[in-house]
């Protein structure tokens, strides 16, 4: 059904899970060796331990179009990540043909 009721703990469990991203996402961006370890390697870690046992081929995200659109999107966060921590790509003009080109 599209309209079911939803029950208060799922509500709680929502309201945590954005707030903890919403957390985590400002700790990135106030510090660089966070936003390393959030945007490299927790990826290398998902991509080497978790992935393969969770997008296999009898999945919905087993096919390469899935990985295709998580991995682009993490390439925009380390651009971004790039231009924001590094001043000399900010000063560069080429460099900030990146945000408006993707």
């Amino acid at each position: 059904m599209l309209f079911q009721n939803i029950a208060g703990i799922d509500w709680l469990v929502w309201i945590g899970v954005v707030a903890a991203l919403m957390l985590l996402n400002e700790a990135a961006r106030a510090n660089k060796w966070v936003a390393l370890l959030l945007f490299v390697g927790l990826p290398i870690i998902l991509t080497i331990f978790v992935w393969p046992t969770t997008a296999g081929p009898d999945s919905s995200t087993g096919t390469w179009f899935h990985w295709v659109k998580v991995y682009s999107a993490l390439a925009g966060c380390l651009g971004f990540m790039a231009l924001r921590f590094s001043p000399k790509l900010q000063h560069n003009k080429w460099a900030l043909i990146f945000p408006p080109a993707i």
